[in-house]
């Protein structure tokens, strides 16, 4: 199909968020919701926690809102009208000449590229200049909604599935309380070790500068993102970027089996790796000592340990933990044939599902 590509910033208002000043926050309700970042996202609308009372950067209802550090290119719809936070921006397009469902699959597919365009030493992030100069295909409005209307097909039968995946692993969680109890609170006194001394606990590597050097990308390698974390179910089975040679070279490849735990922006999200990958710096990696403690059983333990480390998180542009406050966390520990019977009857909860 020959159609026009021109400059993302031809055809959409694009506004970059703006941290309003912390003494201007408030309760969520009390003001003007505030999306800070990625941390703040839904499935589709966003779920922030807080508000402000002197907004800086607002979006209306109908535009797209993308996520444009850490986590980059993750998008939400506008439901109503929010506060843009630092980690975001807003997208309106010109109704006239581009369609914000062909534009919302469009940026689906380019987050790669995105990622590749960024800088930023502790997280990676995108500026106005980068998301302006995105070229885009521009068919025929009509083309446009045709090709949207398809993707969105697409996309339902993938949310599908991945309800389907959630309610299977609602019912792993309710079995594993009802084996071990409340994680926070311990309610069948299990003997409790620190984290670090349970197996190998560190963060990924990505030292080279700048992150997005085309001379690291590309190869063989899985490079592992917040993003793909956070969108995981139990196991992390796909990425979308790879390392090359030289990228492998100042990384470390982490093998199948590893727990993954994100400690920015998306915080304590885990997911088990189903392949040998990367991950960079804001990932933290768990290789089990499996005579002490199986992976999957650590991984359903920080499902539920999630809020209290969302709670404890420092917030300065947005949410983060760092290695020392896992390797201190106090992980329970129920004899090593009670985990391992959890993991078989997982594995039969899927088997009939």
């Amino acid at each position: 199909m020959n159609c026009n590509v021109v400059n993302l910033s031809t055809v959409c208002q694009i506004d970059m968020g703006s941290a309003p000043k912390g003494h201007t926050y408030v309760e969520y309700g009390k003001g003007i919701p505030l999306i800070a970042g990625a941390a703040d996202y839904g499935d589709t609308f966003p779920n922030p926690k807080k508000a402000t009372v002197e907004p800086t950067k607002l979006c209306q209802e109908g535009d797209i809102i993308i996520c444009v550090r850490a986590t980059i290119g993750d998008l939400n719809w506008a439901d109503k009208e929010y506060c843009l936070g630092r980690g975001v921006a807003g997208l309106r397009v010109r109704d006239d000449q581009l369609d914000s469902k062909y534009l919302w699959y469009f940026i689906s597919s380019y987050e790669n590229e995105l990622y590749r365009s960024s800088t930023g030493s502790t997280f990676p992030q995108i500026n106005k200049k980068v998301i302006e100069s995105v070229k885009i295909p521009l068919p025929p409005l009509k083309t446009q909604k045709q090709i949207a209307a398809v993707l969105e097909k697409a996309d339902q039968l993938r949310k599908d599935c991945q309800r389907m995946e959630q309610e299977l692993n609602d019912l792993a969680q309710s079995v594993f309380i009802d084996m071990f109890g409340d994680p926070v609170t311990n309610p069948k006194g299990w003997k409790t070790s620190k984290f670090e001394t349970l197996g190998e606990l560190a963060r990924g590597k990505s030292k080279h500068r700048p992150r997005n050097d085309p001379l690291l990308l590309g190869g063989k390698y899985p490079l592992i993102q917040t993003g793909d974390i956070a969108r995981a179910g139990d196991y992390l089975d796909n990425y979308k970027s790879t390392y090359s040679e030289l990228g492998l070279k100042q990384s470390r490849l982490w093998p199948k089996g590893t727990v993954c735990i994100t400690i920015a922006a998306n915080i304590a999200d885990t997911a088990i790796l189903t392949f040998d990958a990367c991950f960079p710096d804001s990932v933290v990696g768990f290789i089990a000592n499996e005579e002490l403690i199986i992976g999957e059983f650590v991984h359903y333990w920080l499902v539920f340990y999630q809020r209290v480390l969302v709670d404890i998180a420092p917030e300065s542009a947005q949410k983060n933990i760092n290695l020392a406050i896992l390797q201190e966390l106090d992980i329970y520990l129920p004899p090593r044939y009670l985990q391992v019977e959890f993991i078989e009857k997982l594995k039969i909860i899927k088997k009939n599902s």
